[in-house]
């Protein structure tokens, strides 16, 4: 009896929901249309927390340049480590840790306007550029519209 209630009953249509909310971030996709990339404009959290790691963050979003930078700093660190006068070691270590300190603030502030940049020079393209906060997000990172 429950079952035939249930078959008899209409069904509601659903609602059609938008696939990705424009808020998420501004979605580059490849010109093959095989791979697709978000980038949400504001601070970039991963790069300000992990970017320290080996440069390995940058390095998956396609910023090599950054990337061996934070790699140099290792090395100017190890070198450091064996080369310095014991007198210099402490002066050392905190001069590179403001170095790393200061280069994840900046990769924080900036890292995400550099990922999209970065996608646009490859020619990735913007899904849903007409759209409002996809627009703004652009004119922030000062990327054109195609």
């Amino acid at each position: 009896m429950r079952s035939s209630a249930l078959a008899r009953a209409p069904a509601r249509p659903r609602r059609k929901e938008p696939a990705e909310p424009p808020d998420r971030g501004v979605l580059f996709r490849h010109p093959s249309g095989a791979r697709a990339k978000r980038v949400k404009p504001g601070f970039a959290w991963d790069l300000f927390l992990f970017a320290g790691l080996f440069g390995i963050p940058l390095f998956l979003r396609g910023l090599a340049d950054w990337g061996a930078a934070v790699l140099a700093l290792w090395v100017i660190d190890l070198a450091a480590g064996w080369l310095a006068h014991r007198a210099l070691w402490v002066p050392a270590q905190f001069a590179l840790f403001l170095a790393f300190l200061g280069l994840q603030i900046v990769l924080g502030l900036i890292g995400n306007r550099l990922t999209a940049r970065a996608y646009h020079a490859r020619g990735w393209k913007v899904d849903a550029a007409r759209d409002p906060a996809v627009r703004q997000a652009l004119e922030a990172w000062r990327i054109e519209r195609d």
